[in-house]
């Protein structure tokens, strides 16, 4: 599971929906009713080139060649032995996990600079969710609060999410990416407001 509203959980699937996207536009009709017809293609495109982050396509790491786009006529079978196909296959699986290592490490490199360490969460705590992704019934998002809660975290889900005691009626995924709170600092001139009575 992913965190609500963080798509950088989950950057590989973005950025691969972003290359099925733009194949789609090139080839979809002006109508745009055949595009599930072309998936099928767009899959084997996609699997069938080459990637940046391991250097290899996905059919040559899953069966260590390209398949044919075009049915040539057909030649005699070559079949190696198993064992050196074997390791054949686990070479090309652990060049193309260091390609992927190294991808990462170079997203950690232009990243890291940048990033702040999240704070030290404990269970019980109180935090205050930004109210950016949050629909409310109020007609004006504009004039809405900038911020909902508090809210008691429920459990550390990772040192970067968390999941929040949200009211039962918001009916939305209650993991959070920390960038999303803020700790709550309480008054000693007001009781804490009730979280069910926000929307």
């Amino acid at each position: 599971m992913s965190t609500v509203f963080h798509s950088q959980t989950d950057g590989q699937t973005e950025r691969l929906n972003q290359t099925i996207e733009a194949y789609l536009r090139a080839f979809v009709s002006k109508e745009q009713d055949d595009w599930v017809r072309l998936l099928a293609m767009a899959e084997f495109a996609y699997n069938n080139s080459t990637t940046t982050g391991n250097g290899t396509s996905p059919f040559y790491a899953n069966y260590s060649f390209h398949p044919a786009a075009i049915n040539h006529a057909s030649t005699e079978p070559f079949n190696p032995a198993s064992q050196l196909y074997a390791h054949w296959m686990h070479t090309v699986h652990d060049k193309s996990r260091k390609g992927l290592e190294d991808a990462q490490e170079r997203m950690r490199r232009y990243t890291d600079p940048t990033r702040k360490e999240p704070p030290a969460y404990q269970v019980g705590d109180l935090e205050i969710l930004n109210g950016h992704n949050i629909k409310t019934r109020r007609p004006s998002k504009k004039l809405d609060h900038k911020n909902h809660g508090p809210f008691q975290i429920e459990k550390i889900v990772s040192p970067l999410a968390v999941r929040l005691m949200l009211p039962r009626k918001w009916k939305i995924h209650n993991v959070f990416h920390v960038s999303l709170l803020e700790l709550y600092r309480t008054s000693e001139h007001r009781a804490p407001p009730d979280p069910s009575k926000v929307l």
